[in-house]
């Protein structure tokens, strides 16, 4: 997949036989961004054109209401890498800046869409909005499109009546309340976060349960406290791995939040390799143990539950 970072970037003889293009955040590319991505996709092979995801760097309310932006589900590299696998030719990430926010969605349509990109189809989700004071919308699409030679396909949200419509808001509530379950119906997958493993202080390799430590800048919404059964991903391969997200009440109370992964069946040193760690389903909230012994105990009562938790998963 090629990657755009930035409008003036793009060369129209790069799109001379024409593209079709998906317009929206594309936070945590959930099953409703995947609907319109295989519409974008399923219309580019129909027509022999290419397929162009025209996403944003960062979430415009950063630049637009800081105080009311959410944290992101994804870091830009876990959507960058997502729309890939989805087999998308082109992403244009750019940077919601001052510059890009004051360009009218008229002047959007026909400088990046029609210019730069030749547009021929055009998809977006019925509440995404763009341009200057957000005024862009499908009407005003569908009102160009006849002029500049393009059509328009809103695509529909996904979700049922118990979920609601899908959405980065419902996911992220979602995980930042621990509820990794109904996160991975909307996802689609289970959510994830990853960064490099750390030394930590050895304390669960004293206790019989060594832990991989995420250390630096995690990429990706951290859960709720608490203990979760998942797995994780070392070297692009997979491993069971009962989690913990928050500090050790036991030990530190009043020490720094980490995310650790006791990898199951596993003995090896991990110690600066690139993880990512997987949550499938809280098991429990982070407790304060009166002994060394009672810990020790329900860690073991979590390992048990962790496999019980994810062949459940799998077989399901």
């Amino acid at each position: 997949m090629r990657l755009v970072s930035g409008i003036d970037e793009l060369e129209p003889s790069d799109f001379a036989a024409g593209s079709v293009v998906a317009v929206g955040k594309f936070d945590g590319v959930h099953l409703g961004h995947r609907a319109i991505i295989g519409s974008l996709l399923r219309k580019a092979e129909a027509d022999g054109l290419r397929s162009v995801v025209f996403t944003f760097a960062n979430n415009p309310l950063s630049l637009l209401q800081p105080e009311a932006c959410p944290q992101p589900l994804a870091s830009r590299a876990q959507r960058l890498e997502l729309v890939e696998a989805a087999g998308v030719d082109t992403c244009v990430m750019v940077e919601f800046d001052a510059a890009f926010s004051a360009i009218p969605a008229r002047e959007f349509v026909e400088r990046v869409l029609v210019e730069k990109l030749r547009v021929r189809h055009v998809l977006l989700g019925d509440d995404f909005r763009f341009g200057h004071r957000g005024l862009g919308d499908a009407a005003l699409l569908r009102e160009l499109g006849p002029q500049y030679g393009f059509t328009v396909e809103v695509v529909e949200a996904v979700g049922d009546d118990e979920v609601g419509a899908v959405s980065s808001t419902l996911i992220r509530n979602a995980v930042l309340g621990g509820d990794m379950v109904k996160a991975r119906e909307m996802l689609g997958r289970c959510h994830a976060v990853r960064g490099e493993v750390v030394y930590g202080d050895a304390r669960g390799r004293e206790l019989g349960f060594p832990t991989a430590n995420l250390g630096g800048e995690v990429e990706g919404l951290v859960p709720a406290d608490g203990v979760y059964a998942g797995s994780v991903l070392i070297d692009g391969e997979e491993r069971d791995a009962a989690i913990s997200v928050g500090v050790n009440l036991t030990f530190e109370p009043e020490g720094e939040p980490r995310v650790e992964a006791y990898v199951l069946d596993f003995t090896g040193d991990l110690y600066g390799k690139q993880m990512e760690v997987r949550f499938a389903k809280r098991i429990r909230e982070m407790l304060p143990f009166s002994s060394v012994d009672a810990l020790i105990a329900r860690m073991h009562e979590d390992v048990a539950e962790t496999r019980d938790i994810l062949d459940r998963v799998r077989g399901s």
